[in-house]
């Protein structure tokens, strides 16, 4: 599966909005609020559209009441939000070689998601459905939202499943089991863990690992720096990673940004291999799909975010990745402008040999990024109080105390830098004396 183009109407704050898509990465980026997890949430209902033509696929992501962009309006004196309608999403890609379009609306406040416009998407499906049996090729999508790490999708739900054994074959497995919860933000943590010990079980059992497991495994060592090993630890019943150096950090001990790293990687290696066994080894190669990334960037070390979008490029090289973020460092790492994607102005003719400060200016309109915005509001100040003192000295004996005064306040908020205060009051001094 590709996302070539992807257009919005009235959904969340865009009115009217289309986007086009490389078909390797993307990275969105713009200010807070300009809309850059609504088009990740925009996308994720175009995909999940795929998921209509499954008989036993749960995750059927519907448009919401709350997708409706609002419009703030006074009538007769009264202030109030309009809401706009229909809400449509409207996509171009292929699937399985085959190019096509679909779209799916929300006509009204309490209509349902109407997918007829998604026929030609939803028959590919109900095909696929028909010969799961078969070595047929399937797309992974999947989305992982800011809070990917810290919730879990299988929360809410009863406390029976949350006492399932570990080990449980009750449920028989499948290859659609990899589009559970594909569409919600959260990572399953708990069923990956459960995947890595049924793994390592069957492992034990024929004294052989499955391949598999050899798959996602080493997808994780090759995003993770230094990583030499991951396995189940039973006794603590979580993944437990060691290092080159002979160090074993159990997956809660681990930072934030392993973590993070970690639960992803494994998370997408995890889906391709369920869904594409026939492929062996090669199942992360060969495997297509979209993967939608809220915040790539996140609890990641500028170093680590150098090389974070060519890990995973060369781990999933056929995914179709979209991802938002605030760093200078992901964007600087890009191939060509044509996979950046600006909500504020136009990406540039050519990110390469671009410096941070680059960067920063040109596409996050950061001025003065090489100093901190306190330095250079003091050296504002510090300008400011040399031009009011110019002006003080020439100024009639009556107003000379006024213009003190005004010295005075403008250093004031600086007591924390006293040496600054003593230059520019040593100026006074010199100027109009004590």
């Amino acid at each position: 599966m590709r996302l070539n183009q992807l257009s919005v109407t009235n959904f969340r704050c865009y009115s009217q909005k289309t986007f086009n898509f490389h078909p390797q990465f993307n990275l969105i980026v713009g200010q807070n609020a300009s809309g850059k997890t609504a088009v990740l949430d925009a996308a994720s209902v175009a995909i999940a559209s795929w998921l209509i033509g499954f008989k036993k696929t749960k995750d059927k992501k519907n448009l919401e009441k709350t997708d409706a962009t609002l419009t703030y309006v006074e009538r007769e004196g009264e202030a109030q939000f309009i809401e706009a309608w229909p809400v449509a999403i409207s996509a171009a890609g292929s699937v399985n070689n085959n190019d096509i379009s679909w779209e799916r609306s929300k006509e009204s406040p309490t209509g349902n998601t109407r997918y007829g416009n998604a026929a030609e998407l939803t028959a590919l499906a109900r095909q696929c459905d028909q010969q799961l049996s078969e070595e047929i090729p399937l797309p992974l999508i999947s989305y992982y939202g800011t809070m990917r790490l810290w919730q879990d999708p299988r929360a809410a739900k009863s406390s029976r499943n949350k006492k399932t054994p570990i080990f449980s074959d009750n449920v028989k497995p499948s290859r659609l089991d990899a589009y559970n919860h594909s569409v919600d933000p959260r990572i399953a943590s708990k069923e990956l863990v459960s995947w890595f010990a049924k793994q390592e079980w069957q492992a034990f059992q024929l004294g052989q690992e499955p391949m598999m497991l050899t798959v996602v495994r080493n997808a994780v060592l090759n995003c993770i720096e230094n990583a030499s090993y991951l396995r189940f630890d039973p006794k603590r019943g979580e993944l437990l990673l060691t290092f080159k150096d002979g160090k074993r950090q159990p997956f809660n001990m681990l930072s934030d940004g392993q973590r993070c790293v970690l639960a992803l990687v494994a998370d997408i290696a995890q889906k391709a291999a369920i869904l594409n066994p026939h492929f062996g080894e090669q199942v992360l190669e060969l495997t297509e799909g979209v993967v939608l990334i809220d915040e790539l960037d996140l609890h990641l070390h500028p170093r680590w975010q150098r090389h974070i979008i060519e890990d995973l490029r060369i781990t999933f090289p056929k995914i179709q990745f979209i991802c938002t973020t605030h760093s200078p460092f992901l964007i600087q790492s890009l191939r060509s402008n044509e996979e950046l994607i600006m909500l504020d102005g136009l990406a540039p003719a050519q990110l390469a040999n671009k410096t941070l400060s680059d960067i920063a200016v040109g596409v996050m309109d950061v001025n003065s990024p090489d100093t901190s915005s306190r330095y250079a509001e003091m050296k504002g100040v510090a300008t400011e109080y040399l031009k009011t003192l110019d002006e003080a000295k020439s100024a009639p004996e009556d107003k000379l105390q006024q213009f003190k005064e005004r010295l005075a306040d403008s250093i004031a908020p600086y007591d924390d830098n006293p040496a600054f205060q003593a230059f520019l009051e040593m100026q006074r001094v010199v100027q109009l004396g004590e």
